[in-house]
């Protein structure tokens, strides 16, 4: 499949198109043997990795403006993937979206999306443990983002993380046990 810009070109197996927006975090950590950090590398490559296996069902729009841990994600960066999906949106209008995003401050950046995208699928994802050292439940997770948008579920923000995809507000990161579940505060 040739890409141009980041874009699938010549799909004609009638494949969902997909804005898929990286922006490091956790899942895309590689170990850095000098001082033996964790770090988010520019041009994370897990999503992609994960993806290999079934790129020829898949029509996916690459996006990856940002790329950090989300801990030193900013009000700005956050303004940078608004601007770089409502360009990705206007080149592909029926196209769902899903961001591969941290998991400290996916929730903050889920409620800016659902300001900036009221009328779309928007599924953000991640990973507790680095694909470099879990490639299952990064794959867990993002083949559980992917999945949900296909079925093509009414619009809002969702989160997919640990086995479970719910809206914003649903699920939460419980750090003690390292995973999401059911959120606590939510209405009974």
């Amino acid at each position: 499949m040739k890409t141009r810009a980041g874009i699938a070109q010549g799909r004609r197996d009638g494949s969902m198109p997909i804005i898929l927006m990286d922006t490091g975090g956790t899942l895309n950590k590689c170990y850095r043997p000098i001082d033996g950090a964790l770090v988010v590398r520019p041009g994370a490559r897990a999503a992609r990795e994960i993806l290999r296996s079934a790129d020829m069902n898949l029509d996916i729009d690459w996006l990856e403006p940002v790329c950090k841990d989300s801990l030193d994600m900013t009000e700005a960066d956050r303004e940078v993937i608004v601007a770089s999906l409502s360009e990705a949106a206007r080149r592909r209008p029926d196209a769902p979206i899903v961001v591969v995003h941290g998991t400290d401050t996916m929730v903050r950046t889920g409620e800016v999306l659902s300001q900036a995208f009221p009328r779309r699928c928007v599924v953000l994802t991640g990973a507790m443990r680095p694909y470099e050292i879990d490639p299952v439940e990064a794959a867990v997770n993002l083949g559980l983002a992917l999945g949900f948008v296909q079925a093509a579920p009414c619009a809002g923000v969702y989160l997919a993380m640990s086995g479970l995809v719910r809206p914003l507000g649903e699920l939460e990161k419980n750090r003690e046990q390292g995973y999401f579940g059911p959120s606590s505060s939510r209405p009974a």
